[in-house]
């Protein structure tokens, strides 16, 4: 049986112990021994989340049981577009990994719709979408 992705994403303005303590509760529910957890490389709130959960279980990028997708950065004093164009890459490419059985786990606003949260979600073609 083939391991499934699991893709953790939120944004950055919930990143308190009890958003994490939600994401994993509902990671808990779908994960099965084996699973590839998938974060988009944010410091803060659900890629954060994601790879703190996947140090817990040992998975990591050398085992092929974490993938990071760290937005490409542009130059230092590059206009403040082209750094949300990497983002929004960035979001393409984490969304472009699911496939059928992939879970998303979405930490999502309580304030604000859109945001890289709602692009990446848009942009899943595949997969179970559980909004936290």
């Amino acid at each position: 049986m083939k391991n499934k992705k699991i893709i953790i994403i939120g944004t950055r303005t919930r990143d308190a112990a009890g958003d994490f303590q939600s994401v994993y509760n509902e990671f808990k529910k779908w994960y099965n021994n084996g699973d590839i957890i998938i974060s988009g490389g944010c410091p803060k709130g659900g890629d954060r989340f994601a790879e703190v959960i996947a140090s817990r279980l040992g998975s990591t990028e050398a085992n092929g049981k974490l993938i990071i997708h760290r937005p490409k950065k542009p130059l230092k004093h590059a206009p403040q577009y082209i750094w949300a164009k990497a983002f929004y890459d960035r979001n393409t490419v984490v969304a472009n990994e699911s496939e059928d059985d992939t879970v998303i786990i979405a930490c999502v606003s309580k304030s604000k719709t859109g945001g890289g949260t709602g692009d990446t979600l848009s942009k899943v073609k595949k997969g179970i979408i559980v909004k936290v």
